[in-house]
């Protein structure tokens, strides 16, 4: 439901449902999501409402949300259904910039406290049932709200915002009885996600289901990893469930625990009907009035029997795609050192080439070379090329420097100190960080 607001009260009963994600356990401001759903249904069951609030915190933001959830469903025939459905709500985005870990936090540019931005949250959705098959398509996020942080020393400076972007879901799932005089039943079931800009992921599992009380299941996530998960039922009305992540990415070996605990509450229609045995004689049908009430007990018959418990869903979490090296922080790291060599009068940094590469990973040539910028990994350095090329540079290359591993960006390279020093003034002049110049020699 929260995903895909066409699952709003599909089951007989009231369900209230509570669900919290630890994920990355080791690692600092690790995230930690929590849902709490209420969802029922009413006029005949054509009808679902239900509310959710949803807290989702990661690092040094916190995303409050609360949403009400709307359906309608449309009877094909006795077993096939179509259902639409609405959400609306409100998102809080709160950015805490004191928890932030940076290199200088004496910056003045940078944010020093904690800011809120509210606004509008949607999400769309369909979802087909036809006997044990399950088939839904929804649209999370579908309004696309931006949330814009505010530098207080000067209103004009952003530099950066927090969008809901639109996310694509289909999902599918067929359960089928595999004992039916022991109710024991597997549901296969797949998750198809697609966010503009990045991969598709899909999740593909399969639950075992021991007449609604007990069920057992595995899920294989892309690209990130296998969760197994476990759960059971007292009297049919509270449902206990854990799941567990094995990551099976690198990040695995430092991330710690990834972990979900469910509660679910149902209350009302929670009991199948029992059918009705008819032991009248066929003697007393013959007599008009015996007849009348046999035929309005087959009649009540079979409104119980299409009355029977729905497939209950289980809606798919968003396991937040893993976090790979190149997905770190805009903010530079901390480099080991500064301007390598020896300052002449000239303020020109001058020593051997020997321990410096180019972009080949040769033996830099000697000459002057106008340096606007160091990184301690080279992937930060690569953006700082671009970056440089894109404003006309485009001449920006890298040197290596093997003493102390440090990756040195430079836009020209001279063969004189006249030409370097004309060169380092428009580089100044184009609104770069200030440059300074590296003079290679032979030793």
């Amino acid at each position: 439901m929260v995903f895909n607001p066409a699952f709003t009260g599909i089951n007989d009963e009231t369900n209230i449902l509570l669900i919290s994600r630890s994920q990355w356990t080791e690692f600092r401001n690790a995230p930690q999501l929590t849902i709490f759903t209420v969802d029922g249904n009413l006029m005949d069951k054509k009808i679902g409402l239900g509310f959710g609030l949803v807290s989702d915190r990661k690092g040094i933001t916190n995303r409050t949300s609360g949403n009400l959830y709307y359906s309608y469903k449309l009877n094909l025939n006795e077993s096939m259904k179509l259902l639409f459905g609405l959400s609306f709500g409100m998102v809080d985005q709160s950015i805490d910039f004191s928890r932030a870990f940076v290199e200088n936090n004496t910056d003045p540019t940078l944010y020093s406290d904690s800011q809120h931005k509210t606004s509008f949250d949607g999400n769309a959705g369909i979802a087909f049932f036809w006997k044990g098959l399950e088939f839904g398509a929804g649209v999370p996020q579908i309004i696309g709200s931006k949330a814009k942080p505010v530098d207080n020393t000067n209103s004009a400076n952003v530099r950066g915002y927090y969008t809901q972007v639109r996310h694509y879901l289909i999902s599918v799932k067929y359960k089928l009885l595999i004992a039916k005089e022991k109710g024991i039943s597997i549901a296969p079931q797949g998750l198809v996600r697609f966010v503009p800009g990045t991969p598709f992921q899909f999740d593909g599992g399969l639950n075992l289901d021991w007449k609604d009380k007990f069920w057992i299941g595995a899920t294989y996530k892309s690209d990130y990893a296998v969760s197994a998960n476990i759960g059971f039922c007292v009297h049919k009305q509270l449902c206990l469930g854990y799941s567990y992540d094995f990551i099976t990415g690198s990040i695995g070996k430092f991330s710690g625990m990834s972990h979900e605990i469910m509660i679910n509450f149902k209350f009302g229609n929670n009991k199948k009907p029992e059918p009705v045995v008819i032991s009248t004689p066929v003697t007393k049908l013959e007599n008009p009035e015996y007849k009348n009430q046999f035929d309005k007990l087959q009649e009540q018959i079979k409104k119980n029997q299409n009355t029977l418990k729905e497939l209950n869903d289980k809606f798919d979490q968003q396991a937040k795609k893993q976090v790979v090296a190149t997905q770190k922080a805009k903010s530079k790291p901390p480099v080991q050192s500064t301007k390598p060599g020896i300052e002449d009068s000239d303020g020109i940094f001058v020593i051997g080439r020997s321990d410096f590469k180019d972009i080949r990973n040769v033996v830099a040539e000697k000459g002057y070379y106008v340096i606007v910028g160091i990184f301690f990994y080279r992937d930060f350095a690569k953006e700082e090329v671009n970056n440089f090329s894109n404003r006309g540079f485009k001449n920006t290359s890298l040197l290596y420097f093997e003493t102390n591993q440090n990756n040195y960006v430079f836009t020209h390279k001279l063969e004189t100190k006249e030409e370097a020093f004309e060169k380092a003034k428009e580089v100044n002049a184009s609104g770069g960080s200030k440059s300074w110049i590296l003079k290679l020699t032979e030793e």
